[in-house]
């Protein structure tokens, strides 16, 4: 298997998503009529789903979105391609604030689902690098280059866009990833993302580092991660001051896009997405 190949089957691994408390009554669908299936490889909508007929941004595509579960932002699926709405709010805005970002030079952390799958497709200079504790940054595994967030090995004024997908909610050391992010983007670059967004509560640290290993400040919770069968610890669960947090560790301005559109597929919660930029 070649090293794209590696990758490739990497961003098409389903994550074993930790169960949210937080649920809500969805909002009324139409009952499908019957259930179908949009592709050969695509979700059979059977006849007790709710869905509804739009436009994805992953697969550009007409298709129907379907509900497998009330938590939407993880069970609200494109029939096609299998993407969930946080998935697909990332595209829209990616392609919205910089519409020729495939002639970008683009950094993913931690890639993994048709959102990852697609910049790879259809982006010319794409580096997916993931992060192994026990493999030296810059050095590969399986074919894949190891990068930590803290401290990455690439130069200064590397990229164009950086993105990552509810990764910054498993930072240890947030500040030094936030700079080193900034650090890397080239000047008026921009890091593109998603975190899970507590905008209602004060921020909270569920975990830090001590020379003695990790002190946990909370019950341990973990969340799906595309090459650790053990999930991801939450470390910070971010609040109201995320975005100050931002500028004053790298000097970066950040932009809140928070998109509710069925047509696209995007409805749920949790489904923000940050637009952080690197001063001229």
């Amino acid at each position: 298997m070649s090293n794209r190949d590696v990758i490739a089957h990497l961003l098409r691994r389903p994550l074993a998503w930790a169960r949210r408390l937080e649920m809500f009554v969805p909002l009324g669908l139409r009952q499908a009529g019957k259930g179908k299936t949009s592709q050969k490889d695509g979700i059979k909508a059977e006849p007790s789903l709710k869905t509804n007929p739009g436009f994805c941004p992953i697969c550009e595509k007409e298709t129907e979105f379907v509900e497998r579960h009330e938590w939407l932002r993880d069970h609200y699926l494109c029939a096609r391609c299998k993407s969930i709405p946080r998935n697909r709010a990332l595209i829209h805005v990616l392609g919205m604030i910089f519409p020729d970002w495939r002639d970008a030079k683009i950094h993913e952390s931690s890639p993994s689902g048709p959102a990852s799958a697609k910049l790879q497709r259809e982006c010319k200079d794409y580096t997916p690098p993931h992060f192994w504790p026990n493999v030296k940054p810059g050095d590969s595994k399986y074919g894949i280059r190891c990068e930590n967030l803290e401290q990455m090995t690439f130069a200064d004024n590397t990229f164009d866009l950086m993105i990552t997908q509810d990764v910054m909610e498993h930072i240890l050391n947030p500040v030094k990833s936030f700079s080193d992010i900034a650090r890397i983007l080239k000047p008026g670059g921009a890091h593109v993302f998603t975190v899970p967004y507590y905008y209602w509560k004060p921020t909270l640290i569920r975990a830090v580092e001590t020379p003695d290993g990790i002190k946990y400040l909370e019950e341990k919770q973990f969340h799906g991660n595309p090459v650790d069968k053990e999930g991801s610890l939450v470390v910070t669960e971010w609040g109201p001051d995320f975005v100050d947090r931002i500028y004053r560790e790298s000097k970066m301005t950040t932009a809140i896009y928070h998109i509710k559109d069925r047509s696209l597929g995007i409805d749920g919660k949790f489904l923000e997405v940050f637009v952080s930029r690197k001063p001229l």
